[in-house]
């Protein structure tokens, strides 16, 4: 099953003040029985002129890893290098086939130690991320972010966080075949699985109160036993248990989980926080089916802190259509997201740089960090004028010799002049890159100015 929602956010005011919530423009809900199938069926959503092109995509079944961590104090490319060590020692998988995201929070200090940051980071093999992506890349979708169902809870958590400060609040996605947990504090993810079976594993055809038992049971034991680890470094309790998916009539485990967990529980099967007066037709079946739509429509509106995009799908991307890929987020606004039930789920392999990376060939891992460095140093230099398009690093030695390509674009020419300017000057700024080989060149492209700038970096 893939849900596809086409969403926004919607500003509205009421008597209490200023509010946010959701505008669901457009749903589709697809059967498949292969992956063949699935791209033949998307193709003509991205053919149509309903659904936007860019897409967030929540993919499901993937060995992935979800971490909290406190790790001792150091450069961001230092932490997503121990993130995506420790990730690849999990997976049982080489450091170079990882893909990982890494989010980080703030630093905790401890009695008598060195305060540490936290840092929470999702892992998973990026041959299967390939392989779960090849559908919805095929049909013709342009691909701006990739989470996994925990991923997407983070989304939905972040949605609430308004009615939520201060407390720890656990979230459960129930689908056919596997489920996912996730507890979070002030939109801060601390803990999340998967957990490898859903309520299909419990006969569910006639909704029998023992079925329901059985599975609020089940899912109750899991439930303490992931408090009980939450508990061992964090000192709040959880306080409440919201319930989504596609299971039906998720409501009727509310009573005997409050029951066993003595927490207050919840469902996200009703129109809360949607904007019910433009619903998207057929609007009864988005009505009814509301707590399955839920995860799709919150990465759609607010995209999961950890974006799992491989990099080299980015530059594929960029090479391939010319667009604008842009440091730092450029995709903020994205409208669009896919939510798989059945065959598949993604991580990511660099959180925050939208950028596009080629290298002649890949660098050993001992210089990993240091290419992160590099990246991380060109996005802090670029202004919010410029789009970075291309980072080419090739190998010399000691050396890599690099190609920053960019794009500065403004319907003032002097104001895209400028901002071309003020992204040389901050290249040349930093320590990281120096001296350039040569003068940057600069081309006018219609209301565009584009720049290409080299420099030399010791490994």
């Amino acid at each position: 099953r893939c849900i596809v929602v086409d969403a926004e956010t919607s500003w509205h005011f009421r008597k209490d003040g200023e509010g946010k919530s959701l505008r669901v423009h457009h749903y589709a809900d697809i059967p498949h029985t292969d992956a063949q199938n699935l791209t033949a069926d998307l193709r003509l959503l991205a053919q149509g002129n309903t659904f936007p092109k860019k897409v967030w995509v929540n993919l499901w079944e993937i060995a992935s890893i979800h971490q909290y961590v406190l790790l001792p104090t150091a450069s961001h490319a230092e932490l997503e290098d121990a993130a995506r060590h420790r990730g690849a020692e999990l997976l049982g998988v080489d450091p170079g086939d990882v893909a990982v995201g890494t989010f980080i929070g703030q630093k905790r200090a401890e009695p008598g130690r060195p305060p540490k940051v936290e840092v929470s980071f999702f892992a998973a093999s990026l041959d299967e991320i390939h392989t779960r992506l090849r559908p919805i890349v095929e049909a013709g979708f342009v691909v701006e972010g990739i989470t996994t169902p925990c991923g997407a809870l983070w989304s939905q958590a972040r949605l609430r966080r308004p009615a939520m400060r201060g407390a720890v609040q656990a979230f459960v996605a129930l689908s056919a075949n596997m489920s996912s947990l996730a507890i979070f504090a002030n939109g801060f993810l601390l803990y999340a699985r998967d957990i490898s079976w859903g309520y299909g594993d419990t006969p569910l055809g006639r909704a029998t109160a023992m079925n329901r038992e059985a599975l609020a049971s089940r899912l109750s034991v899991e439930l303490r036993r992931s408090f009980l680890y939450l508990k061992q470094y964090w000192e709040q309790d959880v306080s409440l248990l919201l319930l989504c998916g596609d299971m039906p009539e998720i409501r009727s485990l509310t009573a005997p989980l409050i029951e066993r967990l003595n927490i207050e529980v919840e469902t996200l099967d009703t129109l809360e926080g949607i904007d019910a007066s433009a619903l998207p037709e057929p609007a009864d079946r988005f009505s009814e089916q509301v707590a399955a739509f839920r995860l799709a429509s919150a990465i759609a509106v607010e995209s999961t802190p950890v974006n799992l995009l491989p990099l080299e799908v980015t530059a594929a991307r960029a090479n391939r259509t010319g667009r604008r890929v842009y440091v730092g987020g450029a995709v903020a606004a994205v409208a669009l997201a896919a939510f798989f039930y059945a065959r598949a789920d993604v991580d990511q392999q660099s959180a925050d740089r939208q950028m596009s990376v080629s290298q002649s060939t890949p660098p050993p891992d001992r210089q990993g960090p240091r290419m992160a460095q590099l990246l991380e140093a060109v996005s802090h230099a670029t202004p919010h004028g410029v789009a970075v398009t291309a980072v080419k690093a090739i190998s010399d030695g000691d050396t890599w010799r690099v190609s920053i390509d960019a794009r500065s674009e403004s319907e003032d020419a002097g104001i895209a002049r400028a901002d071309a300017d003020s992204f040389i000057a901050g290249l040349a700024k930093s320590p990281m890159l120096g001296v350039s080989v040569r003068p940057a060149t600069r081309r006018t492209v219609g209301n565009s100015l584009e720049l290409t700038a080299e420099y030399v970096v010791t490994k």
